[in-house]
């Protein structure tokens, strides 16, 4: 069959296009663009596609504008919502500044016991605050008790939670002179508000005596080290704030030059880059091996050893050496 004039390859079909496709392709192809404008009427077919397409920019520039604005007033809305997350944020840090301080206030004096003993002290938190807590209480008869304490969780809470648990230690050493018989009250006055907040508390409590040490570890890590043996406490299931179950108290001979350390598991929970634990007994090996040394010393290899071998701290930390002192 012949092709007509009007549907010759060299016309370009308008209708078949989109305005901005079709007169792109007419204004290139000068034969077609000529051939249109020849037939009759197709001058005004291009001029009115021309016109619709005319129409169509201006509905896109009316678009443009009206999405610039919307930008513009986005931004602005940004920036107000950032510029009061600036200020919010500058409040908190200012109210942990603050709580970072009460928390260290809140830390005992090394005076109370540095008579009977030599302290070195490890105490690091996760965040500004956390709930790693240690005490020294002097008690009746010229004894010393000296614990330390793991508050489940990190930060705010934690912190708020130990400070509660500090005040019902101090009334606990005012009434009672046993470890035992100290940790279980601490843990009956403490148990329905630790349940109701879900937390719970490790405690290691260590009371003083002449030659002994009488303890109590729920959940806690303790080793004592008499020339170069050691003796790990007996850490029972038991924790501050889980059951009201007593707690079980035990004795050690604990005399002039004998080392005990008290750590909670921030340090020996850590993993290097491999993902290989630090270890409980990598810790207590150290410290066996450096027992003759002065107490800082201890202290000072068992932080470096940790520094060099974790590749980021997990948990807030407490490690206690303690010798007992000449008198």
């Amino acid at each position: 069959m012949t092709a007509s004039k009007d549907s010759s390859p060299n016309r370009v079909a308008l209708a078949d296009h989109g305005d901005l496709d079709a007169v792109k392709a007419l204004l290139a192809d000068d034969v077609a663009c000529r051939a249109l404008l020849a037939r009759e009427g197709g001058g005004l077919e291009i001029l009115a596609r021309s016109r619709r397409l005319l129409e169509h920019c201006e509905r896109l520039r009316a678009e443009l504008e009206e999405l610039s604005v919307m930008h513009e007033l986005t931004l602005e809305h940004a920036t107000r919502i950032e510029n009061e997350l600036e200020l919010q944020n500058r409040i908190v840090s200012e109210d942990l500044e603050v709580a970072q301080g009460i928390q260290q206030s809140l830390l005992p004096d090394v005076s109370v016991i540095s008579s009977h003993l030599e302290v070195a002290i490890f105490h690091k938190q996760l965040a500004e605050v956390g709930g790693d807590y240690y005490d020294f209480s002097q008690l009746p008869g010229d004894r010393v008790a000296v614990s330390v304490y793991d508050i489940s969780g990190h930060g705010v809470s934690s912190a708020l939670i130990m400070a509660f648990l500090k005040a019902q230690i101090e009334n606990a050493t005012k009434r009672l002179d046993s470890p035992s018989a100290i940790v279980d009250w601490v843990n009956r006055a403490s148990y329905a508000f630790l349940r109701g907040v879900r937390r719970y508390a490790t405690v290691n409590f260590v009371m003083f005596s002449d030659r002994f040490l009488r303890y109590v570890s729920g959940g806690g890590y303790g080793v004592l080290v008499r020339q170069g043996m050691q003796r790990t406490f007996n850490r029972v299931g038991n924790y501050i704030g889980l059951r009201t179950k007593p707690f079980r108290e035990f004795e050690l001979p604990f005399e002039q030059g004998d080392v005990l350390a008290l750590y909670t598991d921030g340090m020996i929970e850590a993993q290097d880059a491999s993902g290989k634990g630090y270890s409980v007994q990598r810790l207590n090996d150290i410290i066996a091996r450096h027992s003759e040394e002065p107490v800082q010393d201890i202290l000072k290899r068992c932080v470096d050893d940790y520094n060099a071998f974790r590749s980021q701290d997990i948990d807030d930390m407490t490690l206690l050496i303690l010798r007992r002192s000449a008198r």
